[in-house]
């Protein structure tokens, strides 16, 4: 897509957005891409209008009995949301009582239905609780992805060294074929890279947060 482009700008992150929002979609949720898109479409409009209006300071009791355009978005948004993360548990719990699976998984939304449907009160799940851990993990999932994805390609792109011998690697594991686990395992040279992307992106960030707030 971007050959030819070799010494221009290039804007990666709706690329990233996209990618992020179909993995956690299918893996987390097992869902479809559209499906995820959406969801992660409303939680992104959903964040903008509450940024917007975080510092302004609501009179108390006015919501009800008059809403601004952005309390009225922001309630459908949510609305929305809520109605995509039920049509999800349904179809799992339609499976389960049609005898198409025998439980309702072991990814995170067939962890959250068993925690919904637990027998001891004490541990149950109320449906709010399931869709605001729903809504948490698809958001900071993508925010914390999205950023250590840019921050990859941003050291990739400055060291390009290291950028010929993980690319080298990786076709000499897989050739023409898709990752799988066990190859992923034999990645020695990735395996190094990614520990000092993780490490160097920790000390990074750290160090923004500390000139935002002030040196200690």
């Amino acid at each position: 897509k971007w050959k030819g482009r070799e010494g221009e700008e290039i804007e990666v992150f709706n690329e990233f957005r996209l990618l992020t929002s179909e993995v956690i979609s299918r893996t987390a949720f097992g869902s479809n891409y559209l499906e995820g898109k959406k969801i992660f479409d409303m939680l992104t409009k959903l964040a903008i209008l509450v940024s917007r209006n975080y510092f302004k300071t609501p009179i108390p009791g006015i919501s009800k009995i008059w809403k601004t355009a952005d309390e009225i978005e922001s309630e459908k948004l949510a609305n929305g949301i809520h109605d995509c993360v039920m049509e999800m548990v349904k179809r799992r719990e339609k499976k389960v009582e049609t005898g198409e699976a025998d439980g309702f998984g072991n990814d995170f939304l067939g962890l959250l239905i068993n925690a919904y449907r637990d027998f001891d009160e004490e541990n149950r799940f109320s449906i709010e609780d399931l869709v605001d851990e729903c809504k948490t993990f698809y958001f900071a999932g993508q925010e914390t992805t999205n950023s250590l994805l840019a921050w990859t390609i941003l050291v990739l792109a400055i060291h390009t060294k290291w950028q010929e011998k993980t690319r080298q690697e990786v076709f000499e594991v897989f050739g023409d074929q898709n990752p799988n686990s066990e190859g992923i395992a034999k990645l020695k040279i990735v395996s190094k890279f990614t520990i000092s992307i993780n490490f160097n992106s920790a000390l990074y960030f750290k160090s923004i947060g500390q000139d935002e707030h002030g040196r200690q």
